[in-house]
């Protein structure tokens, strides 16, 4: 009997320490807020400016390109008096160093001038580029973006200012 007894408290044993083992683990939780990008016309001049163009009785194509200097197809650019000519100049803001997508219109836009006559703004370029990783805040989370364009001017354009009050719509999201 002592026998049986004494490997029942063995056995016992043996079941009460492989029972009831519990192991437990702890993570550390955390989130960060960053700051909401941003853009912005740079300053008062930094609006896409075609210049002084002269009319003739084709037509043609004054390209602005995002360093800001243009050329003509087709028709005069006066050089005594080429008027104000430059790219849109945007700043963006944001995370340092983060990535983000441009996106520039993608369809024209219409300036209207004297007497309702229109003129046609399209095939939007920027520098950095447009498309989802076309940009790179810097260490400071800032980046200037310039955007030129093409304008279509008509045969016997009419004498004036056109504008789009409207303006030229530029949009920035992070990556």
């Amino acid at each position: 009997m002592k026998k049986l007894l004494a490997l029942f408290v063995v056995v016992l044993g043996f079941s009460a320490v492989s029972f009831g083992q519990n192991a437990i683990a702890t993570a550390v939780t955390n989130a960060t807020i960053i700051s909401p990008i941003s853009i912005a016309k740079k300053n008062a001049t930094s609006d896409l400016n075609f210049g002084n163009i002269i009319s003739d009785l084709v037509g043609g194509t004054v390209t602005v390109v995002p360093a800001g200097t243009r050329t003509a197809t087709g028709l005069t650019l006066p050089t005594a008096q080429p008027g104000t000519v430059g790219a849109a100049i945007f700043t963006v803001t944001g995370l340092a160093n983060a990535t983000y997508g441009i996106t520039l219109p993608a369809s024209a836009i219409t300036l209207t001038g004297p007497a309702s006559a229109t003129m046609s703004v399209g095939t939007f370029v920027s520098n950095p580029a447009a498309g989802m990783s076309g940009g790179l805040l810097n260490g400071s989370g800032t980046q200037d973006i310039s955007v030129g364009a093409i304008l279509t001017v008509g045969p016997s354009q009419a004498a004036g200012l056109y504008t789009n009050a409207a303006g030229l719509s530029v949009t920035v999201n992070y990556n």
